[in-house]
């Protein structure tokens, strides 16, 4: 009987564990300058690339794809001052997130930002282990850097757009923090 009480307790006590570690949520003090954004994810820069976002900003952009694996903290900041125009959620599948198509078929959610007058779109994807992505922001509500935004449960993928106006600071597989890592600055200022 007490064997199976210490048993029980043991699991009870590594899951509590467990789900301190993964839904931690610490304090950040960002650091950038206005012109530079910063990254929304903890993570592994899995794609730095030029596209069309033809749905919500219809122009080519950049777009920084940061892959979250399961070490990683998993609530998600702005990139930039700014207020939220348009938040759209999109069901899906529960796929890899670090595989090509995860960000046309997976579960996500679209946050669409304005910045003095450059809009930015902020991609939470769900991947094969998460199954919930929290929002926790509402249409034109007005988000600080660094301030935090939502989160994706059991981890995922966010991907940040961004008019060509802004250049990539990062590379491919660079590890950057949410609120702290530097992702893109505005071309033509320091």
């Amino acid at each position: 009987m007490f064997f199976h009480q210490y048993v029980l307790f043991t699991l009870f006590f590594c899951f509590f564990l467990f789900s301190a570690f993964f839904f931690r949520n610490p304090e950040r003090s960002v650091q950038s300058k206005p012109s530079e954004l910063i990254s929304p994810a903890d993570g592994r820069v899995m794609g730095v690339d030029e596209m069309h976002e033809a749905e919500f900003l219809d122009e080519t952009v950049l777009r920084i794809a940061v892959f979250m694996g399961p070490g990683d903290v998993h609530v998600n900041r702005a990139p930039c001052d700014g207020t939220v125009r348009r938040i759209v959620h999109r069901d899906g599948q529960f796929r890899m997130a670090f595989k090509k198509e995860s960000d046309k078929e997976n579960e996500r959610n679209y946050i669409l930002l304005e910045k003095n007058g450059d809009k930015l779109l902020v991609v939470q994807i769900a991947g094969f282990l998460a199954r919930r992505i929290h929002c926790w922001v509402q249409e034109n509500d007005v988000v600080r850097k660094g301030g935090r935004i939502g989160m994706i449960a059991f981890g995922s993928r966010v991907d940040l757009y961004t008019p060509l106006g802004y250049e990539s600071v990062v590379k491919l597989g660079e590890r950057v923090k949410a609120g702290l890592t530097v992702l893109a600055r505005k071309k033509g200022e320091a």
